[in-house]
Order: C-alpha cells, then sequence, then structure tokens
C-alpha cells in the first residue's frame, strides 16, 4: 500500500527537524534551553516512548528513511530500559548511567502504548516480534499502575488486539483496566464533579479517552457511555469563550476549588486531540470533530492569550503557556505532543 506523500492542509507540515534536534546516538534528551538540548538533564523512557509513538505514526503516513533511523533509535532505548520482570527503568544520565530510586511514574504505560502502536503500524516484520515480545512481558503488570499508566496500556493493548484480534488475554487485560477505570470513577463521582479523583491535575484527557478506546476494541457500549459522561466533564472544566483553557499546574483544579489557569502544558492539548477522536469514533457525533479542531488549535493560538506556542522557525512547540506569555523553551514533552495531537488529526481526516 502506497504511503500517502505530505501536502498542504490548513494545519502545519508535520516536520521532525526540533525532534531530530534534540536527539543524539542514544535517544531523545528530556529538556532544552530556547532550542539547544540540555545535555546535564539527561533522557527520559517517558519521551523516548512517546517519540516512538510519533515516529511510528508520521512512518506510517509518509515514506522518509530518516524517521525510521529515528525511531529505532527511540524502540533500542526502551528495549534497554526495559527490565526482565518487565518494569521500566525511566531516567538516564547524559554518561548513559540509569538514575538510582527515581520517583514513582507512568513510563510502563507509555512503553506498552508505544509497543502497542508500533504493533498495529509497524514498518517490518521484525519490528512486529520485537513489540510483541516486550509487551507480552509487561502485560501482566498492567493491573499494577496508576490510573493514567493504566490508560496508555489500553491505548498499547488497542493496538496489540489490531495486530492479534485473537489475543484472548490481551482482551481481558484491556477489561480489567478498563473495569478499574471505571470503579474509581464510581468511587470518586458525584452529582457535579464527574471525574476519578478529588482533583483535576495533569493529562487528564487520556482517561476518557482510554475508556472510548475499550469500549471500541471491546464492543463495550457501557465504557463508551462512562467515557461520554466524563468527556463532557472535562470539555466543562476546559472549553469556554470559543477556545480551550487547560487546568494550571500551579496548582491544579481541586473539587469544591478554583480552577488555577497558569501554567498550562502541552500534554494536556494533545490528549485533548485524542480524547476527542475517540469519542468521535466511538459516537460518530460530529461535535467531537469541532472541537477536536479546537484543541490543536490551542497550539496555533487559540488559547487564553491568543499566542502560538509551535514555533514556525524551529519546528518545535513552547513547554507552556504562563501567565507572562509562552515559554521560550522548547523541550521533548511539548514538541512530541504538538506532533502527536497534529498526525492523529491527518491520519484520520
Amino acid at each position: 500500500m502506497a504511503k500517502r506523500r505530505a501536502r498542504k492542509v490548513f494545519f502545519p507540515e508535520p516536520s521532525l527537524e526540533h525532534l531530530k534536534r534534540l536527539s543524539d546516538d542514544t535517544g531523545l534528551f528530556e529538556h532544552a534551553k530556547f532550542t539547544t538540548p540540555l545535555r546535564k538533564e539527561g533522557y527520559t523512557t517517558d519521551d523516548n516512548a512517546r517519540a516512538l509513538i510519533v515516529t511510528t505514526q508520521y512512518y506510517a503516513l509518509y515514506d522518509d528513511l530518516e524517521v525510521l533511523r529515528l525511531l529505532d533509535r527511540y524502540l533500542a532505548f526502551l528495549l534497554h530500559a526495559h527490565n526482565s520482570d518487565g518494569t521500566v527503568k525511566n531516567l538516564m544520565d547524559f554518561d548513559r548511567s540509569w538514575v538510582p530510586d527515581e520517583p514513582a511514574h507512568d513510563a510502563l504505560g507509555r512503553a506498552l502504548w508505544a509497543f502497542g502502536t508500533l504493533l498495529e503500524k509497524p514498518p517490518s516484520p521484525a519490528h512486529i516480534h520485537i513489540a510483541r515480545e516486550h509487551f507480552d512481558i509487561s502485560a501482566p503488570l498492567i493491573e499494577k499502575q496508576h490510573l493514567r499508566g493504566m490508560a496508555y496500556s489500553i491505548l498499547g493493548l488497542a493496538g496489540y488486539l489490531k495486530r492479534f484480534p485473537d489475543a484472548g488475554n490481551m482482551r481481558e487485560y484491556m477489561r480489567e483496566a478498563a473495569d478499574t477505570l471505571v470503579a474509581r470513577y464510581e468511587e470518586s463521582s458525584q452529582t457535579d464533579w464527574l471525574w476519578f479523583e478529588d482533583v483535576l491535575t495533569y493529562d487528564n484527557a487520556m482517561l476518557p479517552c482510554a475508556l472510548f478506546t475499550a469500549g471500541i476494541s471491546l464492543g463495550d457500549k457501557k465504557y463508551i457511555e462512562i467515557a461520554k459522561k466524563i468527556c463532557d466533564f472535562v470539555l466543562a472544566s476546559t472549553f469556554a469563550n470559543g477556545h480551550f483553557s487547560f487546568v494550571g499546574c500551579q496548582g491544579w483544579f481541586p473539587q469544591g476549588g478554583p480552577k488555577v489557569q497558569f501554567d498550562q502544558q502541552p500534554i494536556e492539548a494533545a490528549g485533548t486531540v485524542l480524547m476527542l477522536n475517540a469519542a468521535y469514533k466511538a459516537t460518530g457525533d460530529g461535535k467531537f470533530l469541532k472541537l477536536r479542531q479546537k484543541a490543536f488549535g490551542w497550539f496555533m493560538g487559540e488559547n487564553d492569550l491568543g499566542i502560538p506556542l509551535y514555533d514556525e522557525t524551529s519546528k518545535g512547540c513552547g513547554d507552556g503557556l504562563g501567565a507572562g506569555g509562552v515559554s521560550e523553551n522548547e523541550g521533548a514533552e511539548s514538541t512530541l505532543s504538538f506532533l502527536l495531537g497534529l498526525l492523529t488529526i491527518i491520519e484520520n481526516q
């Protein structure tokens, strides 16, 4: 099947130029000072997993062997981070040594999401073998993750089941994870607070996105109905006056308290694009497509300050939207969030 060539659309042409700038032979650097990589702050499995997702999506759309080399570099990082017991290490210093006693993280969930994406859209049969082997090792640990790690894992399981639809054990892992999310939602939600916890924090939209995805993969309307309620709550909390205003990280949005406006993070916009894309697939409601475009528009200046976070010169993305403007630093997470949102829209047009 012929790959699509890049073409002019309403959105910017996808470019991995800044991603290449942030990468070396080991993998993707976590942070940047302006557009220059900060080597002293090293690498994370979180970011290299996200980079594997983005490069896999990009390669599935466009024929670019240089991107395939990047993809394999990020995959090699994940394989090196993967422990024999299925867990993953997350923080690596510039000297390629792993940071001991690292804090809790969601890197396993993101790694499974990346492996699942590779299974769904493999550049070669060898990539299927590698991704399945490592996914199988870690899948029994899905139930032990925190909520967001579990949500990322569900997206990975969806990719796995598209490649291997008869994998009953993976179907069961997905149902168990979705049921855990539903149980947490039912324990915590109230009439005016349809959420899993008593505070809205980071990457919120990925939780209902995971339930939409589980509902589609398993053919279970229960998950879709619950996801729709949560999605509406997230939209009511973040969309007003014709644009998105995400929960700020300088205090979040506690139940019964004020929603903090700044700093808003690119990861929220990307997650919202994915949530709305899944909502449309699950319901067929065209309003979600219009909102999906608005969510991506946040990167382009449809936000509280009317300032783009996307840098047309570097092809990177500012690290956040603060009260004083856009962060001039363009690190890995922000640029990957921009690319993930853009590529999701392009491949679902």
